[in-house]
């Protein structure tokens, strides 16, 4: 294959996974390391792509989170991973929150014993539906049609009369002052959400504490455990207080 075709399908792969390292491409195209780090430094050169440590990034990486049906489209193995992993900390006759986010619908789509889920996602509830053991409430509000969860001012009104045991939660930016999502009607119902919950999960993918959003749902502090598809650097786990469990899923 010459190198301008494997530049071309490089280019459509990066853009279904939104990342590719080193070894991504040489395992894909059965290159070498050197022919797969030439790839790299020609299309960084041309401009296609922002490089990192070990790999490229798209050019509009972290400027932007696409719809929630385009995330579900490109739902990965590391996503279905972390969606296993957090789906073992649910208990029979617990309280949850459960946010909006393609990770936790894959949980949602794996638990079926006797508990309650309290969520404004859409999704979540057609999920939780098929499954008879579960009590399913959903709060009020306006349908956001790209992100399809609900939001209101009385959504957060609702959320004040209740204790959660566990508030499964994610985020589309993570960084040393907090967990962020895009639009601020989200966030503020998570991160009421948090403020209810005696134990909060965090679950996303290592590629968000690259992305920069607007609207934080709350300090590291208040997550008491982690759930990411890769270890994280010294640099990430000093984000986190010392007391929060950091779980890589497998």
């Amino acid at each position: 294959m010459s190198q301008e075709k494997r530049i071309e399908l490089i280019k459509q792969l990066l853009e279904e996974r939104q990342e590719l390292s080193t070894k991504d491409i040489m395992e894909e195209f059965g290159v070498s390391q050197d022919t797969a780090r030439r790839d790299i430094v020609l299309l960084t050169k041309r401009g296609e792509v922002k490089r990192t440590h070990g790999g490229i990034l798209p050019l509009d990486f972290g400027k932007s989170v696409p719809n929630f049906q385009s995330r579900l489209s490109q739902f990965t193995k590391q996503k279905t991973q972390i969606a296993n992993e957090a789906a073992k900390y649910f208990k029979p006759h617990n309280v949850y929150f459960v946010d909006a986010s393609t990770i936790l619908l894959k949980t949602c789509q794996t638990i079926n014993m006797p508990l309650t889920v309290i969520t404004h996602s859409l999704d979540n509830c057609i999920a939780l539906s098929e499954h008879n053991k579960v009590t399913v409430k959903v709060l009020s509000g306006t349908l956001n049609h790209e992100n399809r969860y609900f939001y209101s001012n009385l959504a957060v009104e609702e959320l004040a009369d209740v204790v959660f045991d566990t508030a499964f939660i994610a985020a589309s930016g993570i960084d040393e002052t907090g967990a962020y999502l895009l639009d601020q009607g989200d966030a503020q119902i998570v991160g009421t959400a948090v403020k209810r919950a005696r134990k909060v999960i965090l679950v996303a993918e290592h590629q968000k504490f690259i992305n920069k959003s607007y609207y934080r749902i709350c300090p590291l502090d208040k997550i008491s455990m982690f759930i990411t598809d890769k270890q994280p650097t010294k640099e990430q786990l000093a984000m986190f207080s010392p007391y929060t469990e950091i779980k890589v899923a497998k």
